[in-house]
């Protein structure tokens, strides 16, 4: 440490490390000098702070990954400022980078800026949260386990309601075409598995409501 007396031992240095990245913002026992080093060109917390950047650019191209769809109706800029924002309030969690995006959704909903009382509400938003739900029960359908390694008994399946026509939306979006935003219409649809390539299907009203009654825990 700076006035000589010991630093901290390998585990509680790991625990700093993992604190200081994941939360900048948090008092820790140690400053970065007392734990790292400086170079001829940085100091230690300029060091850290390489680390810290790092990991959530990481995050955030993960984030990407998991939600073309929305990169490309916000824009990349507006997207990272959204998924930054999500991964300061909820670090992640996960053991897998597939579950980063679990809370993504919810937050946007908590944080929608036309929430205030007396503001107006903006139908992106409703569109944008909707396409962000429909991009995250595709990534757990295609994760899920099924019949076709063994892992499953039947094909994973999500039944899912939103205010547009956001799969066809994302689809067009990931064969690398630049569709408008769809227009408002509430759409039901069920998506699942067959031989490792999600499908998703568009439901009558009655014939959402058949599969909802028989499979109500694959709601989304």
């Amino acid at each position: 440490m700076a006035d000589g007396t010991p630093g901290p031992g390998l585990a509680a240095t790991q625990r700093w490390m993992q604190a200081a990245i994941l939360d900048p913002h948090a008092p820790g026992p140690y400053a970065p000098g007392d734990v790292l080093t400086a170079s001829r060109r940085l100091s230690a917390r300029e060091r850290l702070h390489i680390h810290q950047q790092g990991y959530r650019l990481r995050l955030t191209e993960c984030m990407r990954s998991l939600h073309p769809g929305s990169v490309h109706l916000l824009g990349r800029e507006i997207f990272d400022g959204f998924a930054l924002a999500y991964l300061e309030a909820h670090p992640s969690r996960s053991p897998t980078l597939t579950g980063l995006s679990g809370g993504f959704a919810g937050h946007l909903a908590r944080t929608r800026p036309d929430a205030a009382p007396g503001a107006e509400r903006e139908p992106w938003i409703d569109l944008l949260i909707d396409l962000v739900r429909f991009e995250r029960a595709f990534t757990e359908v295609l994760d899920a386990p099924g019949p076709e390694d063994g892992t499953g008994g039947t094909p994973p399946l999500r039944l899912f309601r939103a205010c547009a026509p956001v799969h066809t939306y994302f689809t067009e979006v990931r064969r690398g075409r630049d569709p408008e935003p769809p227009a408002p219409h509430p759409v039901r649809l069920a998506v699942t598995r067959r031989d490792h390539t999600v499908v998703t299907r568009e439901l009558s009203r009655a014939a959402y409501d058949r599969l909802l009654h028989a499979h109500p825990e694959d709601a989304s």
